[in-house]
């Protein structure tokens, strides 16, 4: 490294910087300057101490750039094996010494400061590193940088996702807590905080109206809400039921999931009918109730999961009809139209065992070795096939492979 100490200062850490960018271990330190300069203070003990060779130079202008170029012209019969070199200066005159660098084979790295960003660059491949020396950090691309942007944002949102539906869950909680009749013998004060010993903590009466009014600004900055459509359209729960399955399935697309946030649910259904859902649930069923324990009594509709301590809801896979294999024949028919689908390409053909039960498994959402169980056939399904006269088996290494007994 050929520094021009009085052009340009280097910290710790901005070295380590430029250390990283190279191939090669940083092992020649040299710094340019005149050390008499009562300007330099007691930065040439500072870089001794960092492990630099100092070059004193006279005073004038240009001065250390001048020595910086006549050593630097000679750097090979100094040090035979240097591959790499870090020019550090400002100046434009030291150009010339990159350029004679570069002739001699040398990977040069010209550093230079302005204001307060940190440039290398590579002159012969074009390649450049930023360096913020207040931060005392690299400056990503702006690809890096949006991609880091676009990820801040991302869990932005979710954030304000997940806290708008716990919002939404208190300003309930605190509108059924609001109706709750006290003993004509107590205060409602005195009440509240027995109350609070026993299950919640005390909550003042400036919180709840703090509550109450950030629930109005809520309101007021909910997302934009499609023309049209309010809860009194939803005149039953089954128009209600149909409703929460369009946004799981619509849900499903967007996330690629099959199980859906409950909190995802509730922001859907809030910007497109103007209403929480749960309060349309308790117009229902009953001021008891909420969006949570209908879902979960519609078992058969809907499968609501605990996961990570969030409510995740997911639509009940229903069984495609199995009437088709209530015997035996069926099940070898079915079986031989699966085999002649995974071998459509080839007739006649093998294939593993394992794939045609496991393409029954996707047929029919049941494993096919419980149909046989409950068929009294067994539960192996190699001997399934053994015993039909449609199907040829045979052992290939370990694995059992089947195809269709061409006449």
């Amino acid at each position: 490294m050929l520094l021009d100490a009085e052009n340009l200062k280097l910290k710790v850490n901005t070295e380590q910087f430029l250390a990283s960018l190279c191939d090669y271990p940083l092992q020649v330190k040299i710094a340019f300057a005149n050390w008499k300069n009562p300007s330099m203070g007691k930065l040439d003990a500072e870089l001794y101490d960092r492990g630099y060779e100092l070059i004193h130079v006279p005073g004038g202008a240009n001065s250390a750039d001048g020595k910086m170029i006549a050593f630097g012209a000679a750097i090979l019969y100094r040090y035979r094996d240097v591959r790499q070199v870090f020019v550090c200066s400002s100046d434009g005159l030291l150009n010339h010494l990159c350029n004679q660098l570069q002739n001699h084979g040398l990977t040069v790295f010209r550093v230079r400061r302005q204001n307060s960003v940190l440039s290398v660059e590579n002159p012969r491949t074009g390649d450049s590193h930023h360096y913020s020396c207040e931060r005392e950090i690299e400056i990503p691309s702006f690809e890096e940088l949006a991609n880091q942007v676009a990820e801040l944002l991302k869990a932005e949102h979710k954030s304000i996702d997940e806290r708008i539906a716990r919002f939404s869950t208190v300003a309930e909680l605190f509108q059924e807590r609001r109706t709750v009749a006290f003993n004509s013998t107590t205060s409602p004060a005195a009440a509240l905080s027995q109350s609070a010993q026993n299950e919640v903590t005390p909550v003042s009466e400036a919180s709840l109206a703090t509550v109450a009014f950030n629930q109005n600004v809520a309101e007021k900055n909910l997302p934009e809400i499609i023309p049209g459509l309010n809860s009194n359209a939803i005149e039953s729960l089954d128009v209600l039921k149909n409703i929460l399955v369009e946004i799981i399935e619509a849900a499903k697309k967007e996330l690629k999931e099959d199980a859906i946030p409950l909190v995802k649910i509730k922001k859907v259904f809030l910007a497109k009918y103007q209403s929480h859902a749960d309060l349309v649930v308790k117009k229902f069923l009953g001021e008891k109730s909420s969006l949570i324990k209908y879902l979960q009594s519609e078992s058969g509709v809907f499968e609501v999961k605990l996961i990570d301590q969030k409510h995740q809801v997911a639509l009940v896979t229903k069984k495609s009809s199995t009437s088709k294999t209530h015997s035996s024949a069926a099940l070898e028919a079915s079986v031989v139209k699966i085999v002649k689908g995974l071998t459509a390409q080839s007739p006649g053909s093998y294939i593993p065992i394992s794939q045609v039960a496991s393409e029954f498994n996707k047929l029919y959402n049941q494993p096919i070795t419980k149909k046989l169980q409950s068929l009294n056939l067994g539960n192996k399904l190699i001997k399934f096939l053994q015993s039909c006269k449609t199907f040829k088996i045979k052992k290939n290494g370990k694995i059992y492979e089947v195809a269709i007994a061409l006449p």
